[in-house]
């Protein structure tokens, strides 16, 4: 299985006890930071995350974007077809964590644009019908 290091975006103040709920559930290297929490593991560890942590935000994949061309290049680097199957719906959800790129809607659009290329790309697809299962 693959190593990925994954983040939690979590409300202020919330951030020590998402960590503490990461490490109950055995996962590693969990590290603190003001409004997020890292931690790594596989897509098991990923989707543990997910289903059991009651505090933080969807747990995500972790890359640099200083702009909106590395937001798009790192989004879609992302392996989605692991995720959402050809038929899958997926809807972007945005916040902006000290980041540079403060326009949210501007980062939702970017970043459904990218994996609806990386998803058209792995299935052969120039538009997605988005018109199965809904994957959040």
């Amino acid at each position: 299985m693959r190593e990925l290091e994954l983040l939690v975006p979590t409300l202020f103040g919330l951030e020590g006890l998402v960590g503490d709920e990461l490490r109950r559930l055995e996962l590693s290297n969990v590290r603190v930071e003001d409004r997020r929490v890292f931690f790594e593991g596989d897509f098991a560890a990923m989707a543990k995350a997910n289903l059991c942590c009651r505090m933080g935000e969807r747990v995500v994949g972790r890359y640099r974007a200083a702009d909106f061309e590395a937001l798009f290049e790192g989004c879609r680097a992302l392996p989605w077809e692991e995720f959402i199957p050809r038929e899958g719906a997926f809807p972007v959800k945005g916040h902006s964590l000290n980041s540079q790129l403060h326009a949210v809607p501007a980062c939702q659009a970017v970043l459904k644009k990218a994996a609806a290329a990386r998803l058209g790309e792995k299935y052969g697809l120039e538009t997605l019908p988005e018109s199965g299962a809904l994957y959040q």
